[in-house]
């Protein structure tokens, strides 16, 4: 936006290409490392009374090391209009185990790895969330959004947040694993785009 308060598209296109290829250089260096993984979790809602009933965790060429594991929610419950994104009914984690049995094996997983999340700032409010709920301290871990570095890579911008829209995530079937493939996807496709040759105003 320029001094009239009018947005200059010619002012902002230099940024975007900019904020364009730190995406492309972030996804191309996220493929070259060898410890990261992709997590995703399916939930009882999005409020901070949610929990998480599905977790999928694959590996950095989508192979699944927690394939779409199913958790008891503490409060028993699975609110319909929960289940009607994901599918997941109380009938198909009545059986499952609770979070504190599944909390080792992802706390190992965090501990050792960079994580990987389409929308971080949800999932790993969801992991502390939850993790709170059985008085589990969720340990500090390496993790970045892959959400944000695709809104750069996409450049959509809007005005009133001054900020680039947050895209949807194409691809996934929300399930767990199904969307940490989908992340991948979404990655790769930047890592293997072109870099943007800045332009000079005059």
């Amino acid at each position: 936006m320029d001094r009239t308060g009018i947005y200059n598209h010619d002012l902002a296109r230099p940024k975007r290409q900019t904020d364009r290829n730190a995406a492309i250089k972030w996804a191309r260096e996220l493929l070259a490392r060898p410890n990261w993984v992709l997590l995703d979790t399916e939930t009882t809602g999005i409020d901070d009374q949610a929990e998480i009933i599905q977790l999928g965790v694959t590996d950095h060429t989508g192979q699944p090391i927690i394939d779409n594991m199913l958790i008891k929610p503490l409060k028993q419950y699975i609110p319909t209009a929960a289940t009607n994104v994901h599918h997941i009914t109380w009938e198909m984690v009545d059986k499952s185990p609770s979070f504190l049995q599944v909390w080792p094996l992802l706390d190992s997983i965090l501990r050792n790895n960079h994580v990987v999340i389409f929308n971080a700032a949800y999932d790993t409010r969801l992991i502390t969330q939850t993790a709170r709920l059985y008085r589990i301290p969720v340990p500090p871990y390496s993790s970045s959004c892959a959400m944000l570095n695709y809104a750069q890579y996409l450049g959509d911008w809007n005005e009133y947040r001054q900020s680039y829209k947050w895209p949807k995530l194409k691809g996934g079937d929300h399930s767990a694993v199904g969307d940490c493939k989908a992340t991948l996807e979404v990655v790769r496709r930047m890592a293997n785009s072109d870099l943007v040759e800045a332009v000079r105003l005059i």
